[in-house]
């Protein structure tokens, strides 16, 4: 930290951030299940935002969509590749789930995407609309394939 940061008690705020986040993930992964980590919560969020996100517009993209997401191998991530929205690195992770989303080929953490893309349908690093890019499915070659064994 520089003088000046260290004078007025600024700390690095990518550090705090991710570190609250990797907390709050911690707390959430041992007591999910937990009312007392929702009342907690709900007294640490305004009551603006906790209204916005119960009045559930359907502003986001559909669930099978997210669950659709192509997953990316674990081989594939490389060492200090980290989720952009909690800023978590994937590899410190024994598991990671780790998607990525078509066209702009950004990825993310399954839970982190998830919440995102159930109230927005852009990406979140380039705001690239992910539904106009669903890839099609040429399903014209399985019918006939599947109908060939009725006749054949």
């Amino acid at each position: 930290m520089s003088a000046y940061e260290e004078e007025h008690n600024i700390s690095n705020e990518d550090n705090s951030r991710r570190e609250l986040r990797a907390q709050i993930h911690e707390l959430y992964q041992e007591n999910g299940q937990s009312n007392t980590l929702l009342q907690l919560l709900s007294q640490l969020i305004p009551e603006s935002m906790q209204e916005e996100w119960l009045q559930g517009k359907e502003e986001g993209c559909p669930e099978y969509f997210i669950d659709s997401l192509p997953r990316v191998a674990k081989n594939k991530l490389k060492t200090g590749d980290s989720c952009s929205i909690c800023c978590c690195d994937y590899m410190d992770d024994q598991y990671p789930l780790v998607v990525e989303l078509p066209h702009c080929n950004h990825r993310f953490d399954l839970e982190c995407v998830a919440v995102w893309l159930s109230k927005s349908k852009t990406c979140p690093l380039c705001r690239d609309d992910v539904l106009s890019h669903k890839p099609s499915v040429d399903v014209s070659k399985a019918e006939i394939e599947e109908d060939w064994g009725m006749y054949g």
